[in-house]
């Protein structure tokens, strides 16, 4: 994703939502401070009601918060906020792999495909695109989610989830090629070929290691801004 600039010309709702978002996290808007839609709507340009969209998706984010009489403050993302959306897309994950598990059939080719092509990208040896690979490496837990077929655990995960893979990108801050395949290989055969301990491994997946990228990621946003 590109976030360092607006389309020129006609932004739409997706641009200033990704934007908002951006400055949100890095600290352009600080913690308890007012937001206008009158103002943001004058500055990234766009109208009144393409605001109060994007707002709502970022109160959903816990980015921004409403007040009684109508107001909207900054609210931010902080390391204890990393920390408690790990936990609750842990056990979103959690619950998702045990229905797979538990199910009789599942169409695995859409998270085949997907690791093909994070394949494809890692054999570009010293060429693969890191940002790519993450990328990739996002869309296999989000193909895991869609083909468990949980509405209710999907809308939930991909409110958290999506959130912590704007601070990646915000930062730059991505694991090696193949690391990022190995992981993501290792979660994709658990899930294909049931494994008992499954649970285990999207435990260790996200837990022991990933959460602290995230956390780093986000240090030195905070660091930048400060």
């Amino acid at each position: 994703m590109i976030f360092d600039s607006i389309l020129l010309h006609s932004p739409t709702s997706l641009d200033v939502l990704l934007a908002l978002r951006k400055d949100l996290l890095i600290g352009k808007y600080k913690t308890g401070q007012h937001l206008k839609k009158e103002n943001l709507a004058q500055h990234y340009q766009v109208s009144r009601g393409s605001i109060t969209h994007a707002l709502h998706k970022l109160e959903n984010e816990g980015l921004v918060e409403s007040e009684n009489n109508g107001r909207v403050r900054a609210v931010g993302v902080s390391v204890l906020d990393i920390i408690d959306m790990y936990d609750l897309r842990f056990w979103l994950e959690k619950r998702a792999m045990q229905i797979l598990l538990e199910k009789d059939y599942v169409d695995y080719t859409p998270l085949i495909q997907v690791m093909n092509s994070m394949k494809k990208e890692m054999d570009k040896g010293e060429k693969a695109d890191p940002v790519q690979m993450s990328k990739l490496g996002f869309n296999v837990h989000v193909t895991m989610l869609k083909i468990c077929d949980n509405r209710a655990i999907f809308r939930a995960w991909k409110t958290v989830s999506g959130l912590m893979q704007e601070i990646i990108s915000i930062n730059g801050s991505y694991a090696s090629a193949e690391e990022t395949y190995r992981k993501h290989k290792s979660l994709c055969d658990c899930i294909i070929q049931k494994w008992s301990n499954s649970v285990q491994i999207i435990e260790e997946h996200l837990m022991a290691g990933s959460r602290d990228v995230y956390l780093e990621a986000l240090k030195n946003i905070s660091t930048e801004r400060d």
